[in-house]
């Protein structure tokens, strides 16, 4: 079911069924994702929540207490942006402007627990928050977001250094200093405000997240993808939470307006 919220300068229609994702967001009337439905692939469009892990995850092994668990292979050889993006949520409670839903992490998490999503549109930003709460069970966790762009006219997007990559794809912990451009690398510490131009609406980017992927390959979207860890963390540095423990991010999108460009 999708559920549209509005303001006097944009809208966002929520997909619940699909990942509680944003299925659209428009802005002075002008869209600025990547539009999709049911029948395309569930990581190629909107803006979807990455929980109980964002990015990859080296060969789909999830190594927690000497004990290894295996996930599905979303992007073989690894899993991918976690559990919940292609499931349905449930909306716990839903304004004009305004949606909270809920979703268990599902049977492929070895852990339990539960996600809360909120999603407030006012008129110059739409503000998403995550958070993500263990079970019964102690366990690691990660949250993030994978919005998708349409291709923009203009970015800034400038970092202090990115991740390297090994042979694998996975980041690693060595540091390197290059342009986000042409690219599909995790990235850390904005120097600047991160910024890109979508079809004439300036958008500015910003979160409490610690690493930020771009992913800015394909001809069609760009992606720059707010993490509250680099790809595989789950295993390289994760936050344990106790029973009943929460990590808990949010991730803003905010525009100024129409550009004649």
């Amino acid at each position: 079911m999708d559920f549209l919220l509005s303001s006097d300068t944009a809208s966002v229609l929520v997909d619940a069924q699909h990942g509680g994702r944003l299925a659209s967001l428009r802005v002075h009337n002008t869209e600025v994702l990547l539009t999709g439905g049911p029948d395309d692939e569930p990581f190629s469009w909107g803006c979807y929540p990455m929980v109980p892990y964002a990015g990859r995850v080296r060969s789909g092994v999830v190594r927690f207490n000497s004990v290894d668990y295996q996930l599905p292979l979303a992007l073989p050889p690894h899993a991918a942006h976690g559990t919940v993006f292609s499931q349905p949520w449930t909306v716990d409670r839903a304004t004009a402007s305004t949606i909270e839903l809920i979703a268990n992490l599902g049977s492929q998490w070895p852990f339990g627990g539960s996600v809360y999503q909120h999603i407030e549109l006012q008129n110059d930003h739409v503000r998403l928050e995550l958070r993500v709460t263990a079970g019964d069970q102690t366990m690691p966790a990660q949250v993030g977001w994978h919005p998708w762009f349409c291709k923009p006219s203009h970015t800034s997007l400038n970092f202090e250094s990115m991740l390297q990559c090994d042979e694998y794809g996975i980041a690693t912990s060595v540091r390197k200093q290059t342009d986000a451009i042409n690219v599909d690398e995790c990235f850390i510490n904005p120097l600047a405000p991160l910024s890109l131009t979508v079809n004439g609406i300036d958008l500015g980017l910003s979160s409490d997240c610690s690493h930020w992927v771009v992913y800015d390959l394909p001809t069609h979207a760009t992606c720059v993808e707010p993490q509250s860890g680099a790809p595989n963390e789950i295993n390289d540095s994760p936050v344990i939470l106790g029973p009943g423990e929460s990590l808990a991010r949010w991730f803003t999108i905010a525009w100024t307006g129409r550009l004649d460009r």
